[in-house]
C-alpha cells in the first residue's frame, strides 16, 4: 500500500463518529484513497449517502491535516498500520467491528505470528492464579504462540512477564494514548515490551482518557486471537467481558476450575457452567494450535513407588488438595503425606500454599 494512502486512511480514521464500516463502504464504492478524500457533495449524494452525512463528511475532513499528524508519531516511533495493511492480523479483520487503525511500537512482525493466545485474569490474583501463568505461559510463548494481553496489574502483567522472562513473544493491547501507558505502576514493563515485544493502540499521540476505551480495547484482545485464557476472576471481572467478546467471535475461551469458596474463582468457574474449556494440562492448549508437546511426549518418569505413580495420575487433572489426594488415592494419609514430601523434593510436584499440590512435569 502507497505511504499517502496510508495517511489518507489515518485522515479518514480522524473524522469523529465515522467508524470501520462507514470507510469500508466508501473503499467498495470508489475503490481509491485519493478519490474518496477528494470526494464532493454530489459524489455522495449520487451514491446513495445522506445529505446529513456529506455535510459532516466535507466539513469534517477540512480541519484534519493527517499528514502533520503522521510526522507527529513517526519522530516519536510510532508505527501506524490499518485494516488494509500487510501487517493487519486476519484473525482481527474478521470481528464484527474491527479497529480501522491501530498506533504501534516496538516489533510489528510479531502481529506476522499465526498462533495468538490472549490471557487475562484479576488484577487481585493469589498464588493459585500465579502458578498457573508460570506454568503455561512461558512454554506457549517458548513454542511461538504469541501472548496477547492488556498490561493492566494482576495477571494481565505476569503474562506479559513470563513472555518477555522467554523469547520476547508478547503484545500489551493499551487503552489508552499509545505514549502514556496504563497504568502508571507498570510504565517499565511497557518500556521492556516496547523494547522486545510490541505495544499496540486505537489511540494515538493526544488522544483523550475515557474510561470505556478500555472496556473497548478488550475485544481487540479477544479478536486477535484463537483463544483467550481467563486464569483468574470474580464474577465481576473485567476479564469477563473479554470473554464474552470472545464467545460472541467464536473464539475458544479457557480457564482453569478453581476453588468454589474463592471470590477470585467465581468467573472461571461461571464459564466452565458456559462450556468454557478446562485447561488441567499443557496440551490443552497446545491442541488448540495442532502443537504437540514432544518434550512431555519423550519424558519418562521414575517413580520410587507405586503410590508416587497414583498420585502424580490424579494431580495429571489438576492442583488438588491433600484432602482429595488421600480421598482420589484410596491410601492411608501417612502414605501420602511422606511421598508428597519426597515428590517434591524429587521436582515433580509444587505446594501452591494451604497443602494444594501440582505437577511440575
Amino acid at each position: 500500500m502507497e505511504l499517502e494512502h496510508k495517511k489518507i486512511i489515518l485522515g479518514l480514521f480522524l473524522i469523529p463518529n465515522i467508524g470501520f464500516k462507514k470507510v469500508k463502504k466508501l473503499f467498495d464504492i470508489f475503490k481509491d484513497w485519493e478519490r474518496i478524500w477528494n470526494l464532493n457533495y454530489r459524489d455522495l449524494i449520487n451514491n446513495s449517502f445522506t445529505e446529513n452525512f456529506s455535510n459532516y463528511f466535507i466539513n469534517q475532513k477540512k480541519k484534519i491535516d493527517y499528514h502533520t499528524i503522521w510526522e507527529i508519531h513517526e519522530k516519536q516511533n510510532i508505527k501506524i498500520i490499518n485494516y488494509f495493511d500487510d501487517y493487519y492480523p486476519n484473525l482481527l479483520k474478521q470481528i464484527f467491528s474491527p479497529p480501522l487503525v491501530l498506533f504501534t511500537k516496538g516489533n510489528l512482525e510479531l502481529l506476522k505470528n499465526k498462533n495468538f493466545l490472549s490471557v487475562v485474569g484479576s488484577r487481585k490474583f493469589d498464588s493459585y492464579g500465579k502458578s498457573i501463568v508460570e506454568k503455561f505461559i512461558p512454554t506457549c510463548a517458548e513454542k511461538n504462540i504469541t501472548i496477547v494481553s492488556g498490561l493492566a496489574n494482576g495477571i494481565d502483567s505476569l503474562a506479559h512477564i513470563n513472555s518477555l522472562d522467554t523469547i520476547a513473544n508478547t503484545i500489551a493491547v493499551l487503552g489508552s494514548d499509545i505514549t502514556k501507558p496504563s497504568p502508571l505502576s507498570n510504565i517499565n514493563l511497557a518500556k521492556k515490551i516496547e523494547q522486545n515485544g510490541l505495544m499496540i493502540s486505537e489511540y494515538g499521540i493526544n488522544f483523550p482518557y475515557r474510561k470505556q476505551n478500555f472496556p473497548q480495547r478488550n475485544r481487540i484482545i479477544a479478536g486477535i486471537s484463537q483463544a483467550t485464557f481467563i486464569v483468574q476472576a470474580g464474577i465481576k471481572s473485567g476479564a469477563l467481558i473479554t470473554a464474552n467478546f470472545a464467545l460472541s467471535e467464536n473464539r475458544e475461551v479457557l480457564t482453569c476450575p478453581g476453588n468454589i469458596f474463592s471470590k477470585n474463582q467465581e468467573g472461571c468457574n461461571s464459564l466452565i457452567r458456559q462450556g468454557a474449556k478446562i485447561i488441567t494440562e499443557l496440551n490443552d492448549i497446545l491442541e488448540i494450535y495442532n502443537i504437540e508437546d514432544k518434550q512431555r511426549i519423550n519424558k519418562e518418569i521414575n517413580f520410587s513407588s507405586k503410590h508416587q505413580e497414583i498420585i502424580y495420575k490424579i494431580l495429571v487433572n489438576g492442583a488438588l488438595g491433600v484432602d482429595k489426594i488421600i480421598e482420589y488415592s484410596r491410601l492411608n494419609t501417612n502414605i501420602v503425606i511422606s511421598n508428597l514430601t519426597e515428590m517434591e523434593l524429587n521436582g515433580l510436584i509444587k505446594n501452591l500454599g494451604g497443602q494444594i499440590y501440582e505437577l511440575i512435569c
